[in-house]
């Protein structure tokens, strides 16, 4: 489909630049090895602007431009630049005001741990495989919604608050004297750091007299 728009648009421009069969036949595997990967929609952007900016046939190199192109035109970033971003914000990434939203799927299923912890070698092709994809669907109409982080226990400060005043009394010390050690509050309910946590209070707090227990 390429080879035949070009022909169409270039006219004897573009056949003098393949003056054999066997020329033609090399000239479309590369190009088909270099846009492997790339749908139909992105290679058709590109072929317009194409018409619009090159009065010769371009080089592959000259079209892989014109595609990145192609990715802003549904308000997309190119491959390599969404990684790096992901890369750049894998920390917290609900929390990051993304440029796109198939940046942060692709982070997501290509996994923000391996995008933290791998070398680029292994992390890199999992994230364009992973991008590609979501790409496909974004251009296919579908749209992108991220998560939102939903704030738990709006009241913890006063429950806090309470529980450090409780705890203050029963030992006769100052309610600034235990505030500190209920660190473990401020952690994720049902996990592993939280839970250490509370150990470590409950110990503390068992070394100063208070025979309660703390809840989870």
């Amino acid at each position: 489909m390429l080879f035949a728009r070009f022909k169409a648009i270039y006219t004897h421009k573009f056949a003098s630049a393949y003056s054999t069969t066997d020329e033609v036949k090399l000239a479309k595997r590369e190009w088909a090895i270099a846009l492997k990967g790339f749908q139909e929609p992105l290679l058709a952007y590109a072929v317009e602007r194409t018409k619009e900016v090159h009065a010769w046939p371009p080089t592959i190199a000259d079209f892989l431009k014109l595609i990145n192109t192609a990715y802003k035109a549904y308000g997309l970033s190119d491959p390599r630049s969404a990684y790096l971003e992901a890369c750049a914000c894998r920390t917290d990434p609900l929390r990051y005001k993304w440029s796109h939203p198939a940046v942060f799927f692709a982070g997501s299923e290509a996994g923000w741990y391996k995008l933290k912890s791998e070398e680029e070698r292994v992390s890199w092709p999992l994230f364009e495989q992973s991008y590609l994809k979501i790409v496909d669907r974004v251009i296919a109409g579908e749209r992108l919604v991220i998560p939102k982080v939903v704030m738990i226990e709006n009241k913890q400060t006063l429950s806090v608050k309470d529980l450090a005043n409780k705890i203050a009394k029963e030992l006769s010390l100052d309610e600034e004297q235990i505030t500190p050690l209920l660190y473990y509050t401020q952690k994720t309910n049902g996990t592993g750091v939280r839970a250490r946590y509370r150990e470590i209070c409950q110990q503390k707090l068992k070394e100063m007299g208070y025979k309660g227990n703390l809840p989870e």
